[in-house]
């Protein structure tokens, strides 16, 4: 039901709105798979055959599972994952979606996501049946039903106790063709579930009900100005959730045109932006790394070849948006007829709260003020455009990126300790509507409302103490990439350690270059002056890496616990490293010093030299 502005009318499902479209648009193409770059591009499927196979498949899944069951999509497709996806939605049964397990994704993660979702049946298509029936029979997984869908036939092969015993049937089709006995689907059951990485530990469970994910789908659709017609592609494949699934589902619910990537084949820079170009894409999003790898990687002559004109909006995940890749990019691609105004933010405090800001701004505020939990505006700017905002000149300020909150959200920023709403441009935890409706709920998301916006500053549990200061991670790491050129772009976390008490430590990724202002020593320099400055205490941990040895996220975030992690246990590769003396006696492990024999002309010099 949707509840805003007091408006109780029903929302369509996702469901019910493809079969709307293949109705009333039933050639209309819904969803195109890009298998890599040079391959070509498949004709795509239409709004009437992914509509008439998700019905084929759930009424065999309402045939096969109970409602509230759960089944697990692992699929390299997007085209069959969502045709899956329909079925489960009007079968009733939770769909999972997950990667397919493999050497890009590690075999645990998929096995955890496996044991935690108990999984009834296990959806996959004839290009990942080895790989899934490898995998479940390797590590041992509970009975499931593992089908393979796609195929000439859709075929059934049954997993029981660790061995697969596969029964091809060539040119009999498993799901049958009816559609009989397919009764509604309470609202508030659980519809969709995925994961997300959670840093230093294992992926954790998101799930939506079937009403959320339709107030979402419909949020982001008006957010988004998507219509009938539009479309969009996403550099990352669909069980990469956030902002990808977001993108293609929203894309559908609005009658458009989902371009999808094969997450087996990493796609190249220039690729993502040739598929923008070639297939006219009005809405594509990535990371904010991913942004800053096609300003490093895209070379003059192939930005002059692109038409990037058609790109009106460039999403990219709140947390991100503040780093300038932003107005990197833009400045960039102005050539190829990118607009710096196309830049959208989307963030989901919740899995039943989406926004979408279209027209995000930037304000430069004082550290030191915000550190201590008041927000002292120096300027204002727009997100992507070149400004003072996105200079690094200044030691004392930093860039936040603040988001309008649409009519009928109630959006709050509380004390994190007593729960009292606080003024505006006082730092507090956000607070949202809950799930039912009924009460208030904290999302761990620590924020500042300045001009009828919220501007994000990090993390809660993020939050280090060092040096008698309260330092937001995020806020210090963008200041190091600002120092040099050398940093600009990379990846660095920042944490503290025991030793005994807080000791604050860097590392950092760094672009090597040949000059003398690229010397190791002066980098680590310029970070323990800069943080000294900040914090009126010598900062003296500063670890060097060669670019991509910093731990991320699938998201393209800092892995800030694994990464720490690494640092305690001396299971990094550094290139160049300074540390106090108590850090290093705690968390290096020297080596004995080794026996050196001296020629006897050197040793006597050398006793000479000591008397």
């Amino acid at each position: 039901m949707d509840t805003r502005n007091g408006d109780v009318s029903p929302i369509a499902s996702l469901a019910e709105r493809v079969g709307e479209h293949a109705g009333k648009a039933p050639s209309r193409i819904a969803v195109v798979d890009v298998e890599g770059p040079g391959r070509g591009d498949p004709a795509g499927l239409t709004y009437a055959e992914l509509d008439a196979a998700g019905r084929v498949r759930a009424a065999w899944l309402s045939g096969h599972c109970s409602p509230g069951d759960r089944v697990l999509l692992l699929y390299s497709t997007g085209t069959e994952m969502l045709k899956s996806l329909l079925g489960c939605l009007r079968a009733g049964v939770i769909a999972v979606v997950a990667p397919v397990p493999g050497p890009a994704r590690h075999l645990s993660s998929a096995t955890g996501m496996a044991l935690d979702a108990e999984p009834r049946v296990v959806l996959t298509d004839a290009a990942d049946l080895v790989a899934v029936s490898d995998w479940a029979a390797q590590d041992g997984l509970p009975r499931m039903t593992l089908l393979m869908t796609g195929g000439p036939g859709d075929h059934r092969a049954l997993v029981e106790s660790g061995t697969v015993q596969a029964e091809f049937e060539n040119g009999v089709t498993e799901f049958g063709d009816g559609v009989a006995g397919l009764g509604s689907v309470p609202q508030d059951a659980v519809a969709l579930q995925w994961y997300v990485p959670r840093p230093g530990a294992g992926p954790e469970r998101v799930s939506c009900t079937h009403a959320e994910m339709a107030r979402r789908l419909d949020d982001t659709a008006r957010a988004m100005e998507l219509t009938a017609g539009v479309r969009s592609g996403a550099w990352l494949p669909m069980w990469s959730g956030g902002t990808a699934m977001r993108q293609v589902l929203a894309t559908l619910y609005a009658g458009g045109t989902a371009i999808t990537v094969s997450p087996d084949e990493p796609m190249p820079p220039r690729h993502w932006l040739e598929l923008i170009d070639r297939h006219r894409v009005e809405v594509s999003g990535a990371p904010a790394r991913f942004y800053d790898e096609c300003v490093r990687g895209v070379p003059d002559e192939w930005i002059d070849r692109l038409d990037l004109s058609c790109w009106r909006l460039a999403l990219i995940e709140a947390g991100q948006a503040a780093e300038g890749a932003p107005a990197r990019f833009a400045a960039r691609f102005a050539r190829a007829g990118f607009r710096p105004g196309a830049f959208a933010v989307g963030y989901s405090p919740a899995p039943w709260v989406s926004l979408v800001s279209t027209s995000p701004a930037l304000v430069q505020a004082e550290v030191r003020t915000l550190e201590h939990g008041v927000l002292r505006p120096l300027r204002s700017g727009t997100l992507g455009a070149t400004g003072p905002t996105t200079g690094s000149a200044d030691a004392d300020a930093v860039s936040l990126v603040g988001l309008e909150i649409p009519p009928g959200l109630t959006l709050d920023v509380v004390d994190p300790r007593t729960g009292e709403t606080l003024a505006d441009l006082r730092v507090g935890e956000i607070e949202i509507p809950s799930r039912d409706g009924l009460g208030r709920e904290r999302t761990g998301d620590l924020g500042v409302r300045h001009a009828g916006r919220v501007h994000l500053v990090g993390r809660s549990h993020e939050t280090l103490s060092a040096y008698g200061r309260t330092l937001y991670p995020g806020i210090v790491e963008r200041r190091v990439r600002g120092l040099h050129r050398a940093f600009e772009g990379m990846a660095g976390g920042v944490f503290t350690v025991p030793a005994p008490h807080g000791r604050l430590v860097v590392v950092h990724e760094f672009r090597q270059g040949g000059d003398e202002e690229f010397c190791l020593p002066a980098l680590t320099r310029t970070i323990r002056d800069a943080l000294a400055h900040r914090l009126g205490a010598q900062a003296g941990n500063v670890v060097l890496l060669r670019a991509g040895d910093v731990p991320r996220t699938l998201d393209g975030g800092v892995d800030r616990a694994l990464l720490r992690d690494l640092f305690m246990a001396d299971a990094l590769a550094p290139l160049h490293e300074e540390l106090d003396p108590e850090v290093r006696r705690r968390y290096r492990r020297e080596l004995p010093a080794r026996p050196v024999r001296l020629h006897r002309s050197r040793a006597r010099r050398t006793a000479r030299s000591v008397r």
